[in-house]
């Protein structure tokens, strides 16, 4: 009965959803890194080169497993706020590997109340999100608290999924996605029609440099990732600075 296979799925997504997600995220955060290699070191560049000499404050908000600090080439400070702790044992596991960096241990929040996770104003120099501000509750509050958190000149870094084109096919299957919110139900909060490029470019940074692209992909991938590949093709990345 279909019914009860619903009803089956439903009982565990809300009692062991977070728990399922963080270790699937895991997982698809090391093919990502795989795959988008080029473009994260691309990304990173201006934040190994900031400040040089200096120890830097990075805040990472939905760090998750930590997946983005190998590309800190650098000294620096990392404090991070995520508000599904089942990423800790990655999170743990992730930062060991990495001596140099100061990486403080994992902060329960979100983003649009970083002061709630004692991230205080002009504090840090960088703020990094990777594959989050397609689950956040307000990007634009988001957005406020990263600028209320950056010291002048500060830097924030992101790549996200965004939204197909108009007209095309993969708009309208993120859209068919949505119905009913069954698409963030299943992914932890994770929505398919965003429109993040639009939205940073109302969000009134100072300086804003971001440029759309095709998430890459390889041919030993495997099949989930490359089903999820397919609904989250469409990507920007950028720099926003305060």
């Amino acid at each position: 009965n279909l019914a009860i296979v619903f009803l089956i799925v439903n009982v565990i997504m809300t009692n062991f959803g977070k728990r399922i997600f963080a270790g699937f995220c895991s997982n698809f955060a090391s093919k990502y890194n795989d795959v988008s290699n080029s473009l994260k070191i691309e990304l990173f560049k201006d934040l190994n080169d900031m400040k040089k000499g200096e120890k830097i404050s990075i805040l990472e908000i939905g760090a998750g497993p930590g997946a983005n600090f190998k590309y800190f080439d650098r000294e620096a400070l990392v404090q991070t706020v995520e508000p599904n702790l089942h990423f800790a044992k990655y999170f743990d596991e992730n930062r060991s590997k990495f001596p140099k960096l100061d990486i403080k241990d994992i902060k329960e929040g979100f983003g649009e109340d970083l002061s709630a996770a004692g991230i205080a104003d002009a504090s840090v120099d960088a703020v990094v999100m990777t594959l989050v501000l397609c689950s956040v509750q307000d990007q634009l509050k988001c957005l406020e608290e990263i600028k209320r958190v950056l010291k002048p000149g500060g830097k924030f870094f992101y790549i996200e999924h965004i939204i197909g084109e108009k007209g095309s096919t993969i708009r309208t299957v993120h859209k068919l996605l949505m119905i009913g919110g069954f698409w963030p139900f299943m992914a932890d909060g994770c929505c398919t029609d965003r429109a993040t490029d639009k939205v940073m470019e109302t969000a009134g940074f100072g300086k804003l440099e971001q440029r759309k692209y095709d998430m890459p992909t390889s041919e030993d991938a495997g099949i989930s990732f490359t089903i999820c590949r397919g609904i989250l093709k469409p990507h920007v990345m950028g720099v926003a600075t305060k």
